[in-house]
């Protein structure tokens, strides 16, 4: 009895340990399952975080990458780069910004380092940070603010500058500089040639009108002097008349000289004959002025009007010794100089060879108000008995009509130097042949031809005085008519 319950127990126990052991097998599979799939999860997530590793170093030598070109870029760009803090201190500058304004990052590294250096002048300065500031207000981060402002830099030369600034995410300023000196010279003086060219078409229109009513007046005085003896009482009164007309008709020729219409007889010269003939006619009359002469001994050609340009050397050589009222030093020098296509446009010429006479004051020297009128017409800071004002227009006008420019450099207090450039002539010199002055009396047939009715009737007059048969037609139509009906007995034809 007692073995059956003991087998009993026994099996019971038995029974139990198996459905134990089942259910310890089913957690073992169950925890067999939870740890492959954690394994399996874990490995994806360790084969995801190689992945981002991966990535993120990608992301990171591409980044490198980039900054290195952005730094390439910076570093190359044709404009000043600049990157300033929100403490207003400079982080950086490319090199560019240190080629156009001279400064280094050590020379700024502040922002006032920087407005005091590039900003000397106070009033100069408070108006610049004023619009700074301003424009900080106006535009957003990302708005580009454009400004152009005159810069002193580190060489004490002003350039000026147009400033494009940004604000950045992170509320630095990038900023770029862009040097527009030159494009701004060029701006000017393209105005400056068409203000100039504007007054010449003036200023031709007058000289041309007075031009014919000198003439008016110095044709009738010369028949009234053809029949008056030299012991008449108006006689030299009729000669004063004479020198008042031909001190009219030198400003009139000054006038037309400045207007484009002032060459007349173009020769093929050498221009150190010119400069050298001009000078010692000058140095005669002026003793106060000590002259200094240095010519180009291979000076090339040039086709000119020898007149004229004696002219325009003669204004200047006035011009320097009224510039120094108490004596002092005048220099003249020739040289030849070839200009590009790139210092063409400044100079308002065509690129080429061109011969540069250089004339050079110790006078008062000039403003930058006056450098910007010396070449108008009947501008002068001179006293009325000292001049009208039109020997520098004249000398404008004349060069430009040769196709050359004149070039002016000035400072108050150390005088005053022009360059006349003149195109170089690939023709040969002329040899001077003989000329007289006398007047020849004759019975020809003369056909003379002008729209100008004074001009006409005593032109007219002086040569029937002196014998000649005189036909008149008072335009350019009806002076073809005439010729072609009167060809064969037209022995001389004169025209405007």
């Amino acid at each position: 009895m007692k073995n059956d319950i003991k087998h009993r127990h026994l099996k019971s126990e038995v029974r139990e340990l198996r459905e134990r052991l089942a259910e310890l097998q089913k957690e073992i599979e169950h925890y067999k399952r939870v740890a492959a799939e954690t394994g399996k999860k874990r490995l994806r997530d360790i084969d995801q975080l190689t992945r981002l590793v991966s990535e993120l170093k990608d992301a990171k030598e591409a980044l490198s990458k980039e900054k290195e070109k952005f730094k390439i870029l910076v570093e190359e760009s044709p404009f000043g780069v600049a990157l300033i803090g929100k403490n207003a201190r400079y982080k950086y500058v490319n090199s560019r910004f240190t080629e156009i304004l001279g400064y280094t990052l050590d020379d700024i590294s502040t922002g006032r380092d920087w407005w005091g250096k590039a900003y000397p002048d106070k009033e100069k300065r408070t108006l610049a940070m004023s619009m700074w500031v301003e424009d900080l207000k106006k535009f957003g981060p990302g708005e580009i603010r454009p400004r152009t402002f005159s810069v002193k830099c580190k060489d004490g030369s002003e350039k000026i500058i147009n400033f494009r600034s940004v604000t950045l995410s992170n509320e630095d300023q990038f900023v770029i500089y862009e040097d527009v000196t030159k494009q701004k010279r060029i701006e000017k003086e393209l105005i400056q040639a068409q203000k100039m060219d504007a007054i010449g078409t003036l200023a031709g229109g007058i000289a041309h009108d007075f031009n014919n009513l000198l003439m008016g007046i110095q044709g009738r005085i010369s028949l009234m002097l053809m029949d008056l003896l030299p012991g008449h009482p108006h006689f030299e009164e009729l000669r004063k008349i004479e020198e008042i007309i031909k001190t009219a008709s030198d400003l009139t020729s000054q006038l037309l000289g400045f207007a484009r219409g002032g060459k007349y007889e173009v020769k093929v010269v050498n221009p150190n004959s010119i400069v050298e003939k001009s000078f010692k006619m000058f140095g005669r009359t002026r003793k106060d002025i000590r002259i200094h002469e240095k010519y180009c001994e291979d000076a090339w050609p040039i086709e000119v009007d020898p007149n004229q340009i004696e002219q325009v050397l003669l204004n200047l050589y006035i011009n320097g010794w009224q510039a120094m009222p108490s004596g002092g030093d005048l220099y003249v020098e020739t040289s030849n100089v070839t200009i590009d296509t790139d210092n063409s446009l400044g100079y308002q010429i065509q690129p080429g060879r061109y011969v540069k006479i250089s004339v050079t004051d110790t006078g008062i020297g000039m403003d930058e108000k006056t450098l910007g009128r010396i070449f108008e017409p009947f501008f002068t800071t001179k006293e009325k008995q000292r001049g009208v004002g039109l020997g520098l227009a004249s000398v404008y006008g004349i060069v430009k009509n040769h196709g050359g420019t004149v070039e002016v450099f000035s400072e108050e207090g150390k005088g005053s130097t022009f360059n006349v450039y003149l195109p170089v002539s690939n023709k040969k010199m002329e040899e001077k042949g003989a000329f007289s002055e006398k007047i020849i009396e004759g019975s020809e047939k003369i056909l003379l031809i002008d729209d100008e009715g004074e001009v006409l009737d005593v032109g007219r007059r002086l040569l029937e005085k002196m014998g000649y048969s005189v036909v008149t037609a008072n335009s350019g139509e009806k002076g073809v008519q005439l010729y072609e009906k009167l060809a064969t007995d037209t022995d001389l034809v004169i025209l405007d």
